[in-house]
């Protein structure tokens, strides 16, 4: 069983075998960031942190007999998953659960809110829950950037929740895939998954598949230097050729205004997207900024959790 899931059962049994799915959420969150570690990710969503991951956990365990097929997180044994943690682990959420107490619901929401307000700023209930002046300090969490900028960010050793976060946390407004194939073995990548959770997240998704590399160009790239023909290839030879997906892509900036190209690898430099970014930067009618968001972000954020109690979404903001 992967860690992360016997995480998520510890903490269950430690709150008495049963949890909404809203307090699960919320405190498994909390444990995370307590933590200072990313067993799971979470991104600002409608009603605060949320991590896609953790659904999918509870429909797994459900399907391996852990879990009851309720509504809620229930444990269907008496398993001891608390002396499966790691002793570090065991100590932050034996801290959790007296610092908790009894507190759920709107209570247990309002905590979380009040304590990383950036996981609250996109919220649609926390004018109601919060005091005027806490609402107003939340929402200025919220990175409200609406200057033109075109992103690059790769997915390779993100979780889709980590990623969406990055989107988020740069204000991007749609996400264009320029996968020629977009299938993918990772959880929430393949096209279908992947338009459905960046809508979630409130992100518009466009494929272009035309500014993919097609499979046949991409054999036997074992050496940089088969990397630099290919891209020198598809600078030259390729891109010149797709007008229209350039002109689609450029209308998506022009509406957009804060856009993200993405594929897989993490290091954009060896990617086609990079090439993509350096044509655009060749038209001298192009004037919109590129930033390749980095690959080295998860012990940013962590850390960032226990220093500011919120979130410093600039961190994002490695350009290469």
């Amino acid at each position: 069983m992967f860690y992360r899931r016997k995480i998520l059962l510890a903490l269950i049994e430690s709150f008495g075998g049963s949890l909404t799915k809203t307090d699960c959420q919320k405190l498994l969150f909390l444990f995370c960031l307590r933590r200072g570690k990313n067993y799971y990710d979470f991104f600002p969503h409608n009603y605060g942190g949320y991590s896609i991951l953790l659904a999918q956990d509870k429909n797994r365990l459900t399907d391996l007999g852990f879990l009851s097929s309720h509504k809620n997180f229930q444990l269907k044994d008496t398993q001891d998953y608390i002396n499966q943690l790691h002793f570090e682990d065991r100590m932050v959420l034996s801290a959790l659960v007296k610092e908790i107490g009894d507190l759920g619901g709107e209570r247990l929401i309002r905590k979380a809110y009040l304590e990383y307000p950036y996981y609250a700023s996109r919220s649609k209930i926390a004018q109601r829950i919060l005091k005027q002046a806490e609402y107003v300090e939340i929402m200025k969490a919220r990175n409200n950037t609406k200057t033109a900028c075109l992103f690059t960010i790769g997915y390779e050793g993100l979780s889709i929740d980590s990623y969406l976060n990055m989107l988020l946390s740069n204000n991007v407004a749609a996400l264009v895939d320029v996968r020629k194939n977009p299938i993918s073995m990772k959880y929430g990548f393949s096209k279908t998954k992947l338009a459905s959770y960046t809508r979630l997240a409130g992100i518009h998704y466009f494929h272009i598949p035309d500014l993919g590399i097609p499979s046949a160009l991409r054999q036997n790239l074992n050496s940089a230097a088969a990397y630099k023909g290919l891209f020198e290839y598809y600078l030259s030879q390729i891109l010149p050729k797709q007008k229209e997906a350039i002109e689609n892509l450029s209308s998506i900036i022009n509406k957009h205004k804060r856009i993200a190209i993405t594929c897989f690898e993490a290091n954009y430099e060896s990617c086609h997207r990079h090439k993509i970014a350096e044509y655009l930067e060749n038209d001298p009618n192009f004037d919109v900024p590129i930033i390749h968001l980095g690959k080295d972000f998860t012990s940013d954020i962590y850390s960032g959790y226990s220093n500011n109690k919120g979130y410093p979404y600039d961190l994002w903001n490695k350009s290469g």
